[in-house]
């Protein structure tokens, strides 16, 4: 089995009216795809961007980068990185989030994510290693 890792950040087009029942509907829906398809993950939110670790097999990683490319409430994806792995990061989660709010604000800002220096100017290995903290919390 060959293993990948991709990392991108991407701005959201997440409006604060109805924000936190579109991240609802993204983890509900990236869980029960990823659940199908053996892929685990990590998902950072700010109010104003995103950054995602997607974990598994190159096709079925390539197709869900594929959609979340089109999804209407991302702009700007960029792809970080696309590395193979020898084991998962995330192998718990077929989703993970974590939401930079007041319980979480302390955490990205040691990892330097602040809102005038949001995700998608972080290097990815930066990114994974802020998700793998954050995912250790929730576990």
């Amino acid at each position: 089995m060959s293993l990948i890792r991709l990392v991108y950040a991407s701005q959201s087009r997440l409006v604060e009216a109805n924000r936190q029942a579109e991240l609802d509907r993204i983890i509900e829906s990236a869980r029960r795809l990823n659940g199908r398809a053996g892929i685990t993950g990590f998902l950072l939110a700010t109010t104003s961007a995103f950054a995602q670790v997607l974990e598994g097999e190159r096709a079925t990683v390539a197709e869900t980068y594929g959609r979340i490319v089109a999804d209407p409430r991302h702009e700007q994806v960029r792809l970080l990185a696309e590395n193979p792995i020898d084991r998962r990061g995330f192998p718990q989660w077929s989703m993970g989030l974590a939401e930079r709010d007041e319980t979480t604000m302390l955490i990205f800002g040691l990892y330097g994510v602040t809102p005038d220096d949001d995700l998608p100017r972080h290097a990815a290995d930066d990114l994974v290693d802020l998700a793998g903290e954050l995912s250790r919390q929730r576990a």
